[in-house]
């Protein structure tokens, strides 16, 4: 039997521990193995003093995974391994931060996103102009075209195996009306409405925007229409699998975190 994989991400401090937290203990997720990733370098480190788990702590088993980006499509699938060889039926609940190059690390079952509530629309969105900026960029240079849909980034000079940055003569008007009525035209569209932080909400099942971190406002209230349209805009089948819940996800009383709680569930539960 293959493990069941819970791929939690977003933002720093957007509360994605906590979201795990109570994934375990709400959703009675049977002991999960938790591996939390982190970049080699990121400003993320390991706590100096990391006890193992107690064993009423709901995980059966804890582990800080330090990457280096180069070697990011072979560190996940071997520490996966070696849990599947101690538990062949398990479930992973993997949490990682907003790296673009983690989306595509593994074929997760499920994906979470997890993002604070804004205080600002830029904080989720581009402006117009960088919108602008970034869908010529898109269309007219390989390398932020790789940027955009695959979050593939250059760094001190590489370009993960692109080469020089190909530019290419400006598209024309109908060609660019072309590029649009194709799914990958809409998909880089999409993309590029939103900030590089927050690409992987695109990707996944179920979207948390956690009001206990940055409260309600009406920032929030816009940025969660907007957010529904943009979701909407991908349209098809894919929307069916795409949930926006925007709520304290400690909090009892309020009414949309036990709705939440209950569609990861049926998910985790698919897999049992």
């Amino acid at each position: 039997m293959a493990l069941s994989v819970l791929f939690v991400s977003g933002p720093r401090r957007a509360g994605k521990s906590t979201v795990i937290q109570q994934i375990i203990g709400t959703c009675e997720a049977r002991s999960p193995h938790y591996l939390r990733l982190a970049s080699r370098g990121g400003d993320k480190h390991q706590p100096a003093c990391t006890p193992h788990p107690s064993s009423d702590c709901g995980v059966a088993s804890a582990r800080w995974i330090t990457y280096d980006e180069d070697r990011v499509f072979e560190f996940l699938p071997t520490a996966l391994s070696e849990i599947h060889r101690r538990d062949r039926r398990g479930l992973v609940i993997i949490e990682g931060d907003a790296d673009p190059l983690l989306r595509h690390a593994y074929p997760y079952d499920w994906r979470v996103f997890v993002m604070p509530s804004p205080q600002r629309m830029s904080d989720v969105f581009r402006s117009p102009h960088e919108a602008a900026e970034a869908f010529s960029a898109a269309l007219n240079d390989t390398a932020a075209f790789a940027g955009e849909i695959y979050g593939l980034v250059e760094k001190e000079g590489d370009t993960f195996d692109l080469g020089v940055h190909d530019t290419r003569s400006a598209l024309t008007a109908s060609q660019v009306r072309g590029l649009m009525n194709t799914p990958l035209g809409h998909e880089l569209a999409t993309r590029i409405l939103l900030q590089p932080s927050h690409h992987g909400l695109l990707d996944s099942d179920i979207l948390i925007v956690n009001t206990a971190v940055g409260g309600a406002s009406a920032v929030l209230d816009g940025c969660v229409r907007r957010l529904e349209k943009v979701l909407d805009h991908l349209g098809g089948v894919t929307r069916d699998r795409r949930l926006l819940f925007a709520c304290d996800p400690c909090d009892s009383e309020d009414p949309l975190r036990g709705k939440l709680f209950d569609r990861l569930t049926e998910k985790l539960e698919t897999r049992n």
